[in-house]
């Protein structure tokens, strides 16, 4: 039961915390707002659209941590068993 309530005061943790990022400063128009104009932009030819992000380092970066963390606790786990 302990670990029922756990996981769902985790769960509604969460959804309230996305929640009030995603809407903190929605507001919804009024009427009299006059429209946007905008410049109209034409996607290039061919190819995925560049967003800017660059995440490549990152993933990389992030695999190497999971990765030596993993080769860290087995082996944590083998020199307990050893020494125990």
């Amino acid at each position: 039961m302990r670990k029922l309530l756990f996981s769902a005061a985790t769960a509604l943790s969460w959804v309230l915390v996305t929640a009030a990022t995603a809407l903190a400063q929605s507001e919804l128009p009024s009427n009299d707002n006059p429209p946007v104009q905008g410049e109209v932009v034409t996607p290039p030819d061919g190819g995925t659209a560049f967003t800017g992000a660059d995440l490549g380092i990152w993933l990389v970066a992030i695999a190497a941590l999971v990765v030596v963390g993993a080769v860290l606790f087995v082996a944590g786990r083998r020199r307990a068993a050893s020494v125990g």
